[in-house]
């Protein structure tokens, strides 16, 4: 006796409950990898960065994109060698200085606080000798344990080198094998739905590329325009202290003013002092640099070097970067605007749907015939959502029509 067969259907309970599962073992695996993603997660974000370039002098000159990507990484690796041996011997001594500095200022900290017995606010006075002793500890805890860290850094040095390579090999098959990926991530979506989604992802793309590269160019603007400023008011250790600026502009909001404060402690327990200026006058000449300096760069380098692709109110920012540091600690903080931004765009989505209207966003028209393209001998289903040339300019702007794209 014969039995037919059948493939084996979900049922939509099922189905969901297939995704729920899914959904949660990838977030345990997440939450249990620690530091092995992080190398993968780098190479991802890379690949995303340099993918445009790739594609663009692939299309331009019919040179396979392996080859490009060779020279990519030799143009970077000469770039970063020019560097380190130029202003490598300046920053190493820099921060040897300034390593050396810690416990000078962590004594003179603990010093004062002996001297402080009481303090008077509106003629009350308040005994701080019992919290003075608590911070004195805590300072002086934190000035024995800083040299025991070196040599754990140093252990860990064989581990960061593994994945050093780890993240080189697979930013290379992330470049190399970036079209696929994304074609095979579309083609994913059931036909009729591929071209709206290829509109949405659009404008993540939008999204993720004005905030990602606009930040990252931030860094080296941002370290060269404070490292001068430092220089000018005499401030020592002008150099690395302009590059810890830089690399603070990656966090959102409270970055900028975390690099202000670092620097103006660093001045103010400068001998001899900068200028011989009194104390108070340093912090408030830092302050004010450090003030114009990021008015100019909200005012003038934003909207030029990251563009309108990322437009929140103030206080949904406050709300990222805080659940952002919250649930992901220091890389919470650096994705949490472009997340926020992401959410934001897919709760509006998600808005038209349930009420069954059409996202003015999102261009899908159905009375088109999708357009094939060759990349690298592989049939792609392009969308004409792709090719209109339309685009919406903010996403404050995304709810009106799209305008035509400069």
């Amino acid at each position: 006796m014969s039995v037919e067969a059948r493939p084996i259907r979900f049922s939509p309970t099922i189905k969901l409950i297939t995704v729920a599962l899914l959904g949660a073992l990838f977030f345990w695996l997440i939450r249990g990898l620690g530091n092995v993603l992080v190398p993968f997660v780098a190479a991802a974000i890379t690949a995303y960065l340099f993918n445009p370039l790739i594609t663009r002098l692939n299309r331009r000159t019919r040179i396979g994109r392996a080859i490009w990507i060779g020279v990519l990484y030799i143009v970077i690796g000469i770039i970063i060698y020019g560097l380190w041996r130029t202003l490598g011997p300046a920053i190493e001594r820099e921060y040897s200085g300034l390593q050396a500095q810690v416990p000078y200022t962590l004594n003179l900290i603990q010093q004062e606080l002996l001297l402080l017995k009481h303090v008077s606010i509106a003629g009350i006075n308040i005994e701080v000798a019992p919290i003075n002793e608590a911070l004195r500890e805590a300072l002086a805890d934190f000035g024995r344990q800083l040299p025991e860290h070196v040599p754990h850094l140093v252990a860990i040095a064989f581990e960061t080198l593994l994945l050093f390579v780890t993240y080189l090999i697979v930013t290379f098959y992330l470049l190399l094998e970036a079209p696929r990926i994304v074609e095979w991530t579309y083609g994913l979506v059931p036909a009729p739905y591929r071209a709206e989604i290829r509109a949405l992802g659009s404008q993540i793309d939008r999204i993720l590329a004005g905030y990602v590269r606009g930040t990252l160019l931030l860094i080296p603007i941002m370290a060269t325009l404070t490292t001068i400023a430092l220089m000018l008011l005499g401030v020592r250790y002008a150099l690395v202290l302009g590059i810890i600026t830089g690399i603070l502009e990656t966090i959102p909001l409270l970055g900028p003013w975390s690099a202000a404060g670092i620097a103006i402690i660093v001045a103010l327990f400068q001998s001899p002092a900068p200028w011989g200026w009194p104390a108070w006058l340093i912090a408030g000449a830092i302050g004010l640099t450090y003030f114009v300096l990021r008015m100019f760069e909200d005012n003038f380098i934003i909207p030029h070097v990251v563009g309108p692709a990322v437009h929140l109110h103030p206080m949904l920012v406050i709300f990222a970067i805080l659940a952002g540091g919250a649930l992901g600690g220091p890389f919470g903080l650096f994705i949490s605007i472009p997340v926020a931004a992401i959410a934001r765009l897919l709760l509006r989505y998600l808005y038209y749907k349930l009420i069954d209207a059409p996202d003015p966003s999102i261009h899908a028209p159905s009375s088109h015939h999708p357009v094939t393209a060759q990349v690298e001998g592989a049939s792609i289903d392009q969308s004409p959502a792709l090719s209109d040339g339309r685009v919406t300019r903010t996403v404050d702007q995304a709810d009106q029509a799209a305008t035509p794209a400069n």
